[in-house]
């Protein structure tokens, strides 16, 4: 349907309008905007701020009742809106397994729908379930009922990838899960995500889960109105105004120290220490700084060499001292 089946189009809006009848003002007013391929944008605001339904008019579970919407070059608004829907991928808080159907069935029904043959939708669901940790003979046959809530949302995420989509569309999709579990997702979603490249709109109000995995985060006002759209190391840096500091809060250091990662940071002394405590590559700065605080020590080791605690601070611009008195 679009020009590239497998990785990420470019998503474009143009003054997007949702007026609700007997509603004295739009729901969503006038939203442009370019999300740019393989990219992972988040919308982020407040409750009743218009980001569901904006992210819903993409795929039209919501009709515009103005303004354009480009997929991959397309217009969106001319195409079949249940053809448009199953080169979408859909995934959202509740998950909306079928119950009476086994964990490969929910995740097969939109190839069956576009009439993949058996064989390839068999294929496809043990390609996913190994994708999203799934072990594919333990899990096929289940049901959701079967599943815990983690498991549901790999479920959930997997039928959403299913049929190879170039855009997908995720609202809250890890808000029902407890924290632990809740972080695991995160985790394991930007893996997919580095590997996958899909477009994806993710819709949340955790403004901490936005810059852990989105690539730019717009920040949404009343009606969907953009505060601010940009990286997020650039709205921590330099935040357009006091609504856009609000959702940062007083912790903006350690936050930026949540988007680097210890293989990103040049290390003291270039060989591991394993007397001191050892931190993964990939992990963030931030879990390295939490590290040396459990361990009440300013340095800790991963495979490449020590880190330090004032080289932390210089990787985000900040003194040592100013860290170590306000954030810590």
């Amino acid at each position: 349907m679009f020009d590239r089946d497998t990785e990420g189009v470019r998503i474009e809006l143009r003054s997007l309008t949702k007026h609700y009848p007997g509603q004295p003002a739009p729901a969503v007013d006038n939203v442009t905007l370019d999300i740019p391929a393989g990219e992972l944008v988040v919308f982020v605001g407040p409750s009743g701020c218009g980001k569901t339904t904006t992210m819903k008019m993409i795929n039209r579970l919501v009709e515009p009742t103005s303004g354009e919407i480009r997929i991959g070059g397309r217009d969106v608004l001319g195409l079949d809106p249940d053809e448009l829907r199953r080169h979408v991928g859909y995934a959202i808080q509740q998950v909306g397994l079928f119950p009476h159907q086994t964990v490969a069935q929910n995740i097969g029904l939109v190839p069956k729908l576009l009439g993949w043959p058996a064989a390839k939708i068999a294929e496809r669901v043990e390609e996913l379930l190994a994708l999203v940790s799934l072990e594919p003979s333990l899990f096929r046959d289940r049901y959701p009922r079967q599943l815990s809530g983690g498991q549901q949302q790999r479920v959930g995420v997997a039928r959403a990838l299913a049929a190879d989509p170039p855009v997908m569309l995720m609202d809250e999709p890890f808000g029902a899960t407890d924290p632990i579990t809740r972080e695991h997702l995160q985790n394991e979603f930007a893996r997919l995500q580095k590997q996958l490249r899909k477009t994806i709109i993710f819709v949340t109000h955790d403004f901490e889960e936005a810059i852990k995995l989105g690539d730019r985060i717009a920040i949404l006002r009343e009606r969907s109105h953009i505060a601010q759209y940009d990286t997020p190391s650039a709205i921590l840096a330099a935040p357009a105004d006091d609504y856009v500091a609000s959702f940062i809060g007083q912790d903006a250091t350690l936050k930026r120290l949540a988007l680097l990662q210890v293989a990103d940071l040049p290390v003291a002394y270039p060989a591991p220490d394993p007397r001191l405590p050892q931190v993964a590559a990939d992990a963030s700065l931030r879990e390295a700084l939490d590290l040396m605080l459990a361990h009440g020590t300013d340095r800790c080791s991963s495979p490449s060499g020590v880190l330090t605690y004032a080289a932390l601070c210089a990787a985000v611009g900040s003194p040592a001292e100013t860290v170590s008195a306000g954030e810590r």
